[in-house]
């Protein structure tokens, strides 16, 4: 994490250095606008209490690519007025009017998307959606009123009198892009089409191009003692040699954390709960009893995934299911079975985690019990100064019987998430410090420490008496249970099928409604469908093509070749989704301005002619390159620099910048003519 945030800074000053020096005066005016709308999107998200999650972070990444490009294209506005002969007063007023129209609509497209995937999409990608919506709103705020005071500031004050001084790269242009239409369309086919067959001829038995948030599983994370100097491919050699031809035999290990020791092992397989079943009476039928069964995870509304029914004589069945929350698969198992039959006590088979702890067992680092106290327990009222930020919470002090790391005590408050015995526990905001509540820095030895967490209505309401009670033992629950920790695996993360399932089924469907918002909304804009379909054919092309180069992934990753360019076996999780809504958002932001150049020169026709669309890409030519050099400049260093557990996304973003900046040029744009009469070279 430390390192996604230090090199998501370095690239944040890349942006800001490239800025300034492109566009100079404007430049330095456009960087106090970016660094005023992370603040205030920052805020807003403080204030709402939500904390960033990965999909979070790429909603910010879109914010800031988005805040970039708005600038850039009143600058070139600018620019053009200038070249007119305008003043620089007027340079700047019509630099803004002609600008607004493509910011206004490739900014409200983009939040109509993010709108949709939060009323439709997983919980993950809501919080994609949720920054990206604040963060657009703030763009537009300071990219058009906040950067536009500053200049009638500069400019009153007679601090800026002249030209508006700026690099001019990339100017006079004349490609004829659209004589290069066949080209185009034969290498995006051809490349979207081996990009398909590289996606279905995957063989998902040996190698899943899918992680196991959408095809269910079990994911390991290990510790290995001080000393062993193993590195991930010494792990994945004694994993493989123990397991030898199971289907544990396909697990994929990645080295996680910073200390060198740990590894997350991750496998398709699952632990199982077995229970044998006696009815009272004969009759009873492998299907009819699934059917009473399934009749039973409604009521409950607990699925026994991946359920196997074997019969082992008149009376009795073997029922195997990968859910492995004995407690509940029992009561869905009496439920189905009423007063007809019995269960007998459930076995849990680990077939994962004994599986890797045999293959460990000399090397494994020890969690030990630390023996948790709950001292004392106190509401946070207005008293507490330095604790502002959970006023209307709750302050735990806790005693532990050996010391440990407040890196250790955090670790383990993450791990009980993933505990069956704690599914129904609620997290909150939380914040770990020393007794004296001083900051703890995750080095730091402590044998007792203050947990203080919020309820995200405190403030806003008062609690009732058995709801503050019910919050209460809630963290204090979550305290004792992590304390009280003993394990030779770190972590131990099961997913079920029909959970990645559902994941994966919402993130489609809510791609889907965005394409169609989209669809409906340019029509309105520019009075045709023609330019919504355009542009969904273009985002569609570019998910289609990074897609099909991330599960090609696999084939390199090993190689030479593979390793020097940091890439990766890239599993598609919601990591990954994440990076293709950006990708999506990114991409229509691109085609969008170039449509919005073919409006105003396309005059009162309807449709474009070749000419004028060739004229409209190369005026927007250069904004769309230093854009795409800013943005490019930013996922990079994050690529590099911020570590292998944010490498998926970023390997998308850089694959994806360069495919949607092609895709608005190459293929948005002469879809708008491919097929009307209006064709003249």
């Amino acid at each position: 994490r430390n390192k996604g945030i230090l090199s998501g800074l370095i690239g944040l000053a890349g942006v800001v250095t490239c800025m300034a020096a492109y566009y100079l005066v404007g430049g330095a005016i456009a960087d106090a606008a970016l660094l005023m709308n992370l603040l205030f999107t920052l805020a807003m998200m403080a204030t709402l209490r939500a904390t960033f999650t990965l999909p979070g972070i790429a909603g910010t990444i879109l914010t800031i690519g988005m805040s970039v490009d708005a600038n850039v294209l009143i600058f070139e506005r600018i620019r053009e007025e200038q070249m007119k002969g305008a003043s620089l007063r007027i340079a700047i007023r019509n630099g803004y009017d002609k600008a607004f129209s493509a910011i206004f609509d490739s900014n409200l497209t983009t939040f109509l998307t993010a709108l949709i995937l939060y009323l439709v999409a997983s919980e993950e990608i809501k919080g994609f959606a949720l920054v990206l919506m604040i963060g657009i709103a703030w763009s537009m705020f300071t990219a058009l009123f906040v950067t536009r005071l500053i200049f009638d500031f500069l400019t009153s004050r007679g601090l800026l009198t002249k030209d508006l001084k700026m690099l001019g790269l990339f100017q006079k242009i004349n490609i004829n892009w659209m004589r290069m239409r066949p080209v185009f369309f034969v290498i995006s086919g051809s490349l979207i089409v081996l990009g398909m067959i590289s996606f279905f001829s995957r063989d998902e038995s040996v190698n899943s191009k899918y992680d196991i948030e959408f095809t269910g599983g079990t994911s390991v994370q290990i510790d290995l003692k001080e000393g062993t100097g193993f590195d991930r491919s010494k792990v994945e050699e004694l994993f493989k040699k123990h397991v030898g031809d199971s289907p544990l035999k396909a697990a994929r290990i990645n080295s996680v954390g910073d200390t060198g020791r740990q590894f997350e092992i991750t496998t398709t397989e699952t632990n199982r709960t077995t229970a044998i079943i006696t009815m009272h009476q004969p009759g009873q039928t492998v299907d009819s009893l699934a059917k009473a069964i399934h009749q039973a995870e409604d009521t409950q509304q607990f699925v026994l995934s991946k359920l196997n029914i074997t019969p082992k004589n008149a009376t009795t069945f073997e029922i195997v299911t990968s859910r492995v929350n004995a407690s509940m698969v029992k009561q869905v198992l009496m439920e189905a079975l009423g007063q007809n039959g019995t269960v007998s006590e459930l076995h849990v088979d680990e077939v994962v985690t004994n599986a890797v702890r045999e293959a460990f067992a000399d090397y494994l680092a020890v969690q030990e019990n630390l023996n948790p106290e709950i001292v004392s327990v106190e509401k946070i009222s207005e008293s507490n100064g330095e604790l502002n930020d959970f006023l209307g919470g709750i302050k735990i002090v806790c005693k532990l019987g050996s010391e440990t790391t407040a890196a250790d005590i955090a670790s383990r408050i993450n791990e009980i998430r993933f505990k069956p015995d704690m599914q129904n526990i609620k997290w909150y905001n939380y914040r770990l410090l020393s007794t004296d509540l001083a900051a703890l820095a995750p080095e730091d030895k402590i044998t007792g420490f203050v947990f203080v967490s919020v309820h995200p209505e405190a403030g806003f309401r008062e609690f009732s008496d058995t709801e503050w009670t019910s919050y209460v033992e809630n963290e204090k629950s979550k305290l004792i249970a992590a304390g009280s920790l003993e394990s030779t695996l770190s972590r131990v993360t099961q997913i079920d099928a029909s959970v990645g399932s559902e994941a994966k089924t919402r993130a489609l469907i809510a791609m889907l409604l965005s394409f169609v918002g989209m669809i409906a909304y340019l029509w309105v804009r520019f009075g045709t469908a023609r330019y919504g379909f355009a542009a969904v054919v273009a985002l569609v092309h570019d998910v289609l093509i990074t897609l099909g180069v991330v599960v090609s992934c696999t084939y390199i990753s090993e190689t030479v070749f593979g390793r020097a360019l940091l890439i990766e076996d890239f599993k598609i999780n919601l990591e990954l989704i994440a990076a293709f809504l950006t990708l999506i958002g990114y991409s229509v932001n691109d085609t969008i301005v170039v449509f919005d150049r073919i409006r105003e020169n396309r005059g009162k026709n309807v449709l474009p002619t070749a000419q004028i669309i060739n004229d409209s890409i190369n005026q927007t030519l250069a904004r769309t390159i230093l854009t795409s050099f800013a943005t490019f400049i930013a996922v990079f260093v994050m690529y590099v620099w911020g570590g292998s557990g944010f490498r998926g996304f970023n390997f998308v973003m850089l694959f994806g910048i360069l495919i949607g900046t092609y895709s608005s040029v190459a293929i948005a744009a002469p879809i708008l003519i491919t097929g009307s009469s209006k064709k003249t070279e």
